[in-house]
């Protein structure tokens, strides 16, 4: 995948709601699709805001498949399934 282009199997969801990174909290699953890079699953640990706003800008989450703790920006996720738990 070149480094200037989103994943296409995500843009339907990034078209669907594309504010949809506002909406994030701890605890949810996200669809993350950076450009660049594949998208994946992660559960999302500690949203990061703008200084003097609410509006997330980046967001630290746990990769559902590596296990690998990211940090991202908020922007990235495209999707959200809130946790029951």
């Amino acid at each position: 995948m070149a480094c200037f282009v989103t994943d296409p199997a995500v843009e339907p969801l990034r078209r669907a709601n594309p504010n949809r990174y506002k909406e994030v909290k701890a605890g949810h699953l996200a669809v993350v699709a950076g450009v660049g890079r594949p998208w994946f699953i992660g559960r999302v640990g500690k949203v990061i805001p703008l200084p003097h706003r609410r509006t997330p800008a980046f967001v630290h989450l746990i990769n559902v498949d590596s296990g690998d703790v990211e940090r991202v920006p908020a922007r990235w996720i495209v999707e959200l399934m809130p946790s029951k738990a």
